[in-house]
């Protein structure tokens, strides 16, 4: 084999090499979302007859930080496991009443923790597809009225998390990505209350991030 074949081979193994080690390695990043709380509920019981809650959305900016791995499976598909703290400014002011009690007041979301794993695909060199699964929860407060009284309730609950995005290098260690993901609060055995009461919260989040990879 002559030099130049063999200085070809060299560039094409450097390439290949280099395209598989894109998303690889520990990371942290910043993010900032837009968040899009809606209520659905069918056959509702909170103690107000015929209660209908759908319809109900609570929208707001949040952000958040994130910390991460990811492995390079092949040349062109990696894993990634991710933990994540963020915040929230989602809210919602709302009057129920059935024609013999009411109430009225304002539900918030504020700070959640999660944890999610992904697996992707490069699109290009620099570029990658992924679909992220895994798990969020997320701290409300309720501030309410009911015509006698003033109340204060904070509550915790836990979400289903799935949906995709596509991240991009722009640097040496320096990438930036779009998410989107929905955080499911009504699945059975994660909110057994809320399944009972025929209620499901879903968020509807569509995040930017910029991560540093070291």
């Amino acid at each position: 084999m002559n030099k130049l074949a063999v200085a070809a081979l060299a560039v094409v193994a450097g390439a290949s090499s280099a395209h598989a080690e894109t998303f690889s390695g520990p990371y942290i990043g910043a993010q900032i979302s837009r968040d899009a709380y809606e209520v659905k509920a069918e056959g509702t019981d909170l103690g107000f007859a015929d209660l209908d809650l759908d319809g109900i959305s609570a929208n707001g900016v949040g952000g958040g930080l994130y910390v991460g791995y990811d492995y390079a499976l092949t040349n062109n598909v990696f894993f990634g496991v991710e933990a994540n703290a963020n915040y929230s400014g989602a809210s919602s002011s709302v009057s129920l009443d059935d024609g013999t009690d009411s109430i009225s007041g304002k539900v918030r979301a504020r700070e959640s923790f999660g944890a999610s794993a992904r697996l992707g695909f490069m699109l290009a060199e620099s570029t990658g597809l992924y679909a992220k699964g895994g798990w969020q929860s997320t701290k409300f407060k309720l501030s309410y009225y009911d015509g006698v009284d003033a109340y204060t309730a904070k509550d915790t609950q836990d979400a289903l998390v799935y949906g995709a995005g596509l991240e991009t290098r722009i640097g040496a260690q320096t990438s930036i990505r779009v998410e989107y993901l929905i955080e499911d609060y009504g699945s059975a055995g994660l909110n057994r209350d809320l399944d009972t009461n025929g209620i499901r919260v879903d968020n509807n989040k569509l995040s930017l991030g910029i991560s540093w990879r070291y």
